[in-house]
This record gives C-alpha cells, structure tokens and sequence, in this order.
C-alpha cells in the first residue's frame, strides 16, 4: 500500500515538471513576451544625452515608427539622460548582452570593441559634412557593418552630433601650443587620449554623466564636444571660451542586439531595418538643425567666448596630428584609412 501511495506521489510530482518545462511556459528570450501564441518584444533603447538633444528626438522617431507599423507587436521603451547606464561603453555591453536592445552610440566607443571604427575618429579626416556621409552609406559603411555580427551587434544606420570643438576654462585656443599642459576631459577612447596627448595637453577619460560636476569643480581645465551637445547639456555655464576646431567627426552608429535580430520574424526584422533608415535621415536633419543656430546663439547670447581658426592656424593643428595617424594605421588598416580620405577628395 505504501509503494502504491509513494508512485502516485511520484507521478504528480512528474506531471507537475512536465508542465513547467512545456513549450508554453518557457521563459522568452531577451526582449520577447509571449502572447497569445505570437511573439511580442518590447526593446530598451538607452542613451546618455539629454531630452532636447536630436539624439533623443531621433530615438522617438524610432520608437513611432516601429509602433506604428508593427501593429503593437513592437513596444520601444526610451531611456534619456543617462538613466540606465551612463557612458557609450556601458550601453554596448547591455546591448551585447542583451540587457537593452539598441541605442545610438558614438564611434569613439564603438572602437574599443571593433578598432576599425577608430577610422571615423581620426583627427581632421573629413573636410566636409558631406563627405562623411556618403563614406557610411557607401563602401566605408559596408565595410564596418560587416564585421559587427562577430561582437554580436548590428548597424541599423549611421548618424552625427556634428565636428568635435574644444572648450576651456584658461584662454582662447589658437595653437597647439596653447593646449600644452591642459587637463582635458575624453571620451572613453584610446584614440581620443591620443589626439589631445600628441597636441600637449593631459588627456584622460570620464563618462558623460559625470562630466558637468566633474568641470564646475574644476577637475579638469577643459574637453571637447559638439555644438549641439554643448547647448542641450549646458556646457557654456562651467566653460570660458569655445574654440571652433571641427577637429574631430562625432560620428555614431544605430546599434542593435544581433542575436535578437536573427531571431524576429522576418516582417519585424523589416520593420526594424525600415525605422532604422528612417531614423537616420531624421537625425541628421535634426543635427543641422542645430548646427546652423548654436554658434551664432552662443556669439548672440553672450554664452562662452567663441573664436573661429584661420585656415593657417588651421593648419598647424593638422600637422601636429600627423602622429596619430602614423599609430592608427597599423590598427586600422591604411586600406580603410585611404577608403575613408577618397570621400573627401
């Protein structure tokens, strides 16, 4: 009797795991919910800049569209300001490994898991806007997007905050000379250090959302930024003077978890792609926006002393950089390097 009892209980036991391993309940993968027999996702889109800055504006652009003509099988859940995580760097290993699904980050960072994209942050490179621009929806472009599956990324798009500028809080910088000795504050890349390091200044890197506390108490003596960064983060209130160098393309990618791509149907992976162009034109749109109004604000407003290089002065900086780019093709590859220069030639 106490067998027949005990295989019973066995039995329930069984039964009760049989269920909890059936094809109903298993747990979805990262960013899928199970609904009503069809896949739904909802995907965590961080950044780290602030609700004005066309970033921003573009990620909404994202996340209308991919709601809209997905029907509701697609939710996007946009994370400003830092909220989630708060550097490039960090946004790339969540969506790496799945803990946010795609965002907008710059080339700096990228370069530190694919050194090929340090091409995009090589000082002086493009002479134009334009130029960048048909380089990444061109052969450049190609060639970068190719390699990304292997670190488990995906390029839904390409985009900009516009040219880097130098900002500090001790004169107007004209010559390399005036940078010697500085404490500049980078992004977190090598190439960025060596950029300032190889100009005299003392480069080390901060994550953004540290960067506004870290100049008001002086920590460091300047950085340098976009013109629409500069304005949407108020960058003016703890810096003296703007240097309109453009020595650097703040170039950025649209990533997502390719894993998770692989693994959408294919009429999603359509309207991800999709929404990824859209929101690349839009942003670049947003971006000039911005570019064509903020020096002239900064100048009109009396916000932060601005000076524009002669193409001498110019010039000087552009050898004084020449170093850098005698590093960087060993890393890079000068194939990709004179791929990049032939857009502005």
């Amino acid at each position: 009797m106490k067998n027949k009892w005990l295989l019973i209980a066995m039995s329930a036991v069984f039964a009760v795991f049989l269920s909890a391993c059936s094809d109903d309940n298993v747990k979805p993968v990262s960013g899928e919910e199970v609904k009503g027999g069809d896949a739904t996702y909802t995907l965590k889109f961080p950044h780290i800049v602030p609700t004005d800055h066309p970033a921003h504006k573009a990620a909404l652009v994202f996340k209308d569209e991919v709601e809209k003509n997905s029907d509701g099988k697609v939710k996007v859940e946009v994370f400003a300001n830092g909220e989630l995580y708060g550097s490039d760097r960090e946004i790339i290993e969540a969506i790496q490994l799945g803990n946010a699904d795609i965002s907008m980050v710059g080339s700096p960072s990228i370069g530190n898991f694919d050194e090929r994209f340090y091409v995009l942050d090589l000082p002086f490179l493009f002479a134009s806007k334009e130029a960048p621009r048909e380089a990444l929806a061109g052969d450049l472009g190609k060639e970068l997007s190719d390699g990304l599956g292997d670190i488990n990324l995906k390029a839904l798009g390409y985009g900009y905050d516009g040219f880097r500028h130098v900002l500090n809080n001790k004169k107007p910088i004209t010559t390399p000379e005036d940078m010697k000795g500085s404490k500049i504050r980078v992004q977190e890349s090598e190439i960025q250090q060596d950029i300032f390091n190889t100009l005299g200044a003392n480069a080390s890197p901060l994550a953004f959302g540290e960067l506004y506390s870290a100049l008001q108490q002086k920590t460091y003596d300047g950085m340098d930024s976009t013109l629409s960064l500069i304005d949407s983060s108020k960058f003016y209130e703890v810096q003296k003077y703007l240097t309109l160098t453009s020595h650097q393309y703040s170039g950025l990618a649209i990533l997502f978890n390719n894993k998770l791509f692989d693994e959408m149907p294919a009429d999603i992976q359509d309207i991800i792609t999709e929404a990824g162009k859209k929101t690349e034109a839009d942003y670049y749109q947003f971006v000039d926006e911005d570019e064509e109004s903020m020096s002239t604000k900064f100048k009109d407003e009396n916000l932060i002393e601005v000076t524009e290089l002669t193409a001498d002065e110019r010039e000087k900086f552009i050898e004084a950089v020449q170093p850098v780019y005698k590093k960087y093709e060993e890393i890079i590859g000068k194939d990709l390097i004179d791929l990049a220069k032939s857009y502005s030639e």
